[in-house]
């Protein structure tokens, strides 16, 4: 179930709020504490859907200054006007939660711990000690400092299901987004979802629209598969979208989502057990390589995984970067005998650059702060390397941007300068995000022939798919739900 938090600030942008919550919501919160001269009769009454009401004090982050005494109170009003769940807080007063927990009440109880720091060692114990309190469900909230703070959570929720306690488990903060998709569909009585941007309560927490919409976290779900993006950052990654529509049009019930990966071996050894598939991005293309059990020979030659594959002997990487390239290239030119200049030497450059290799391009590899990097992915493609503040001095037939420099935020910036570009020559711009980027934008002004990154993207998640779950879809689907999302996103 998703619940929408309504955080007013007053009683009429309360009542517009629940009404555009309506048909996201499965449970509305009212934040009392952030809505100022609230009619409580009011608001209950203006959704036939449940509600939870809530009176948080600023120890627990919210914004109620009151007393301990009037915040029970309001509690118990709550109770009386017909709410069907009102939220008490484990830092409640034992000689004022222990009498509220024991009354007759029509209303259901969340008992609730929040730690707005870091997810404790002793979480095991306390959710022990919440199970013998007689709330109706239980709430335990921590912040991720790392990714694998939320396997501490998905373990308690498995404990739950065991116990036959009702319980949510979130974490939050970037690294504990993931948990509030996951949480549901591990049994979670709830995720919390805002309204929209701006309106969250709590830090990572994501939208209802993405959580009902694109994570599907209210669909039903026998059995399922966990799919995702990891990288450092991801939050630029299209992925969430286009493979959770993908897994919509086969009517698949598997998920993806974005990990934000610190520690890659860390991460690694606690998930593992969760997911079937991964898509790899920066930094880590080169460095997973070495956690496989197996990588294919392509990705072994060109020295860079994108996509990592559980199949039965273990974990197996792939490269459909080099094969999205190539697809998106070939369209517009013969590789053959062409000069072709590729802008950085990352992941990305090394599998574009072996595919342009392979197709007997004549090929100059630039480098900026990182020289050896440069020359080392050079020897390896057969290639000349120059600095890239002198790569407009190359004559280029085509010229392929592999460095992230041009990527939202920072749209303003180029790769080269546009004096270097001509009528005629083949520009062709990893970058898929922002949808037009400046290089391609310029390439356009003086007569290019121009490649989206757009086209490498789809072309090589569409193989991912396929390489996953051997499924195939169309890529022109694929490509307008990319460009929609991107659209959106301005």
């Amino acid at each position: 179930m998703i619940c929408i938090p309504i955080v007013g600030p007053t009683q009429y942008k309360s009542l517009e709020d629940i009404a555009a919550a309506e048909p996201l919501a499965d449970i509305l919160e009212l934040r009392l504490d952030l809505i100022t001269d609230y009619d409580l009769e009011a608001l209950l009454a203006a959704s036939k859907k449940p509600f939870i009401v809530t009176n948080r004090t600023k120890r627990e982050g919210g914004q109620f200054s009151g007393s301990e005494e009037e915040r029970i109170e309001t509690l118990k009003h709550a109770m009386n006007a017909g709410a069907e769940y009102v939220d008490i807080e484990t830092s409640t007063p034992k000689e004022l939660l222990k009498p509220f927990l024991e009354s007759d009440r029509k209303s259901k109880v969340i008992l609730s711990y929040h730690n707005f720091t870091d997810t404790p060692e002793v979480i095991d114990h306390l959710y022990e000690l919440m199970c013998g309190m007689p709330a109706d469900i239980l709430k335990i909230v921590t912040y991720a400092r790392d990714i694998t703070n939320n396997i501490v959570l998905f373990n308690l929720l498995h404990r739950s299901k065991k116990d036959g306690k009702k319980l949510i488990a979130l974490c939050m903060g970037e690294k504990g987004e993931i948990s509030r998709i996951l949480s549901p569909l591990l049994g979670g009585f709830l995720t919390f979802g805002s309204l929209e941007t701006g309106k969250e309560t709590a830090p990572g927490q994501i939208t209802g629209t993405s959580l009902k919409n694109i994570y599907r976290v209210c669909d039903q779900r026998d059995s399922f598969k966990i799919f995702g993006v990891i990288g450092n950052p991801v939050y630029k990654s299209m992925g969430y979208i286009i493979h959770n529509r993908a897994f919509k049009e086969v009517k698949s019930t598997n998920i993806y989502i974005p990990f934000l990966v610190d520690n890659l071996e860390k991460f690694f050894k606690e998930f593992s057990s969760y997911f079937e598939g991964l898509s790899v991005t920066m930094p880590f293309k080169e460095d997973i390589m070495v956690l496989m059990d197996d990588v294919e020979e392509t990705a072994k030659r060109i020295g860079s995984v994108n996509t990592v594959v559980r199949d039965e002997n273990g974990w197996k990487g792939y490269n459909t970067d080099y094969t999205g390239a190539l697809e998106a290239l070939e369209k517009h030119v013969d590789l053959k005998g062409k000069k072709v200049l590729i802008i950085g030497a990352g992941g990305t450059a090394k599998a574009i650059g072996y595919g342009v290799y392979e197709k007997g391009a004549k090929i100059t590899v630039t480098y900026n702060k990182n020289k050896e990097k440069g020359l080392q992915l050079a020897r390896e493609l057969k290639a000349k390397v120059v600095n890239i503040k002198n790569a407009g001095e190359e004559e280029i037939d085509v010229l392929i941007n592999c460095s992230p420099v041009g990527m939202s935020p920072n749209q303003g910036e180029t790769p080269i300068s546009s004096r270097y570009l001509r009528n005629g020559m083949v520009v062709f711009d990893s970058v898929y995000n922002p949808l037009e980027t400046r290089l391609i934008r310029e390439a356009k002004e003086v007569g290019c022939v121009t490649i989206s990154g757009i086209e490498l993207f789809v072309n090589q998640a569409v193989a991912q798919l396929d390489l996953w779950t051997g499924q195939k879809v169309s890529t022109n689907l694929m490509r307008d739900v990319v460009v929609k999302g991107l659209k959106d996103s301005i």
